[in-house]
């Protein structure tokens, strides 16, 4: 009886064997892609900052391809394509930002600043009233 619970133990032992392992693999990626997502964001933050919009807006877009959920990243990509000139993918970036994340402060400033410019002030005026509403 013994022996037959020690082989069955080696059998599960083995057999989990390779799924630790893939959990492992997992982590690493895990960690990978976010370390990727913050310095596609960082590149974003750098390029928009020397007013290099649309470079700004592919490294924001990469960031996107591995946080496909980050409101952040969506925003800041929105900001950059309204300074590019980019306006209907502006609004969209940061009406996503604020779908994405419905409790979103600067989410939903960055909208509103951009609704204002538009002169779309009543939806302005309703972004900056819920960026109020969620600041902390």
């Amino acid at each position: 009886m013994r022996h037959i619970l020690m082989a069955a133990l080696l059998i599960l032992a083995v057999a989990a064997g390779p799924l630790a392992g893939q959990a492992q693999v997992a982590d690493i990626v895990k960690q990978k892609s976010e370390a990727a997502y913050k310095e596609y964001m960082k590149g974003g933050n750098y390029l928009a900052g020397e007013n290099n919009y649309d470079a700004a807006v592919e490294s924001y877009r990469k960031a996107i391809s591995m946080k496909p959920d980050a409101a952040e990243a969506y925003s800041l990509m929105g900001s950059a394509l309204a300074m590019a000139g980019r306006d209907r993918e502006a609004e969209e970036a940061l009406r996503k930002a604020v779908a994405l994340q419905p409790t979103y402060a600067e989410g939903y400033f960055h909208l509103g600043n951009f609704l204002k410019s538009k002169g779309k002030m009543s939806e302005a005026d309703a972004a900056f009233r819920k960026a109020k509403q969620y600041q902390r």
